[in-house]
């Protein structure tokens, strides 16, 4: 079975958006989701889903000093303290999460990941969706996207 991730909310939101959010319980053993994710986003009917409680100093430090938002701040701290891969779409949570040593994957490496496997047909056309939603994308992104197809 897969590995365990935990999640951060704006992949909720997206994959929830796509109706999608069961590729969690299809790629992950288990998605650990902090107590400040399940606050602002509400624990999904996902089967694979645990919600847990920080209490890392390093969340304090992440908010305060480094001013990523509650999510990713426990999504992070929680990383740290357990070595599990963090599932963070914000470019500067990923930064820091990436300099703590964290493995990181977004959204869209989801999808890519999904469609590798055969979950989805198009990780391109899921992206677009996305971007239609509002959610935003790069156009290198998607013309990135677009190759890999090819």
């Amino acid at each position: 079975m897969p590995d365990r991730a935990i999640a951060d909310t704006s992949a909720l939101i997206a994959l929830d958006r796509l109706r999608l959010s069961q590729l969690l319980c299809e790629l992950y053993s288990m998605v650990i989701l902090p107590e400040g994710v399940a606050g602002e986003y509400g624990a999904p009917d996902l089967a694979c889903l645990e919600i847990k409680q920080v209490r890392s100093r390093l969340f304090k430090i992440l908010r305060q000093d480094l001013n990523l938002g509650r999510g990713e701040s426990e999504v992070i701290a929680l990383g740290v303290e357990t070595g599990i891969r963090v599932i963070i779409d914000d470019a500067k949570a990923r930064k820091v999460a990436e300099s703590l040593g964290l493995k990181v994957v977004g959204t869209i490496g989801i999808l890519i990941r999904a469609e590798s496997l055969g979950l989805i047909a198009s990780a391109h056309q899921e992206v677009l969706k996305l971007r239609q939603e509002g959610f935003y994308v790069t156009d290198k992104l998607i013309g990135e996207l677009s190759k890999i197809r090819q």
